[in-house]
């Protein structure tokens, strides 16, 4: 028996469907197509598969949809709201679901470990249905009337998923609206500093001997006796390149969980900005004197070290939201179970 895919005209594996970018694409096609196969081959196997054609087609139905969103180019909009990746996964999990009900009974048996596995990766671990799948697996006492109880424990984590993966693509979100609105406002400061010198002054006293003895001059970080137009502007280059030492420490330590959506380039890219302001504002805050017991910068090269030590101290702001996205990537990856610690929140 062939499911019906009238409702799509092309294969996903044909010759120049996937045009666009985005692996989860070719997670979608690949998993599309075991599913087809397996409920084909399903209901060509049970006797009663002429009662069983409406959950062929809509297995065949769900399927078509999952592809569809996997084809098609996809806007800004949808990214952001991730309507095409959440399509085409829902439609791929709701004809899972409808699979686990034509398998015939030995090998829908045989599968229960699987569902309790997905089960555990996102249900709590005292869930009832998880709880009574959990233990009908320990007794062996598996049979046709636990279809049900898998299905239900597969549509309860596959929901539990969706949410999961919903608060990851809104925090990738709000962080993409941090990256912009930090970038607008250091380029704000740098231009202003770049325009008008005196306004933004980043120099620093150094003792100089002149004929009444020493006298109090400014050393700034171009190495000008008076503020330039460079200074602001070269703060915020040495504070990025801070930014970027802390970003590559960062990288030798990070684990990327396996999830739907990526934190780890929104998390970088907030590292730039977040360096060029802690090092315009740790080099205003020392040259004002506000510190107890330091006398100011009196070189250039220690204005430069400053500056990309203020640059690299931008960890101790981002580092927040470092664990922040690492709660919620741990919530919503199938290698974290939910019943072996807390989920975020």
């Amino acid at each position: 028996m062939s499911l019906d895919q009238s409702a799509v005209p092309e294969r996903i594996g044909d010759t120049g469907v996937l045009r666009w970018p985005g692996t989860w694409r070719v997670y979608v096609a690949t998993r599309s197509e075991e599913i087809r196969a397996d409920a084909e081959r399903a209901l060509t196997m049970r006797e009663e598969a002429g009662q069983l054609v409406s959950v062929g087609e809509g297995i065949g139905t769900h399927l078509a949809r999952a592809e569809t969103y996997a084809r098609g180019k996809h806007g800004l909009r949808r990214w952001l709201t991730g309507q095409a990746i959440e399509g085409a996964w829902s439609n791929v999990n709701s004809a899972t679901v409808m699979l686990y009900g034509v398998l015939p009974t030995a090998e829908l048996c045989g599968r229960v470990p699987e569902v309790v596995a997905i089960g555990r990766a996102y249900l709590p671990g005292d869930d009832p249905r998880l709880v009574q799948l959990q233990a009908r697996l320990a007794a062996g006492d598996l049979a046709e009337d636990d279809r049900p109880l898998m299905q239900s424990v597969l549509r309860a984590a596959y929901t539990a998923q969706a949410m999961e993966t919903g608060r990851v693509r809104s925090f990738r979100n709000l962080l993409l609206g941090g990256v912009v609105m930090l970038t607008l406002i250091v380029l704000g400061v740098v231009a202003i500093g770049a325009i008008w010198p005196d306004v933004i002054p980043m120099c620093g006293n150094q003792a100089v001997i002149q004929a009444q003895g020493l006298m109090p001059a400014q050393i700034c970080p171009t190495g000008a006796l008076r503020p330039s137009h460079g200074d602001v502007p070269l703060v915020a280059l040495i504070g990025m390149l801070g930014a970027a030492l802390a970003t590559a420490a960062s990288l030798s330590t990070r684990s990327e969980l396996s999830t739907r959506y990526s934190l780890a380039v929104v998390q970088n890219l907030l590292k730039a900005p977040a360096g060029v302001a802690t090092s315009v504002l740790g080099l205003l805050i020392l040259n004002s004197g506000f510190v107890p017991g330091f006398a100011g910068l009196g070189s250039q090269p220690a204005i430069l070290v400053w500056a990309m030590a203020f640059g690299y101290g931008q960890q101790v702001v981002t580092r927040f939201v470092d664990q922040r996205a690492d709660n919620l990537l741990s919530a919503a990856s199938p290698l974290t179970p939910a019943g072996r610690g807390t989920r975020a929140a």
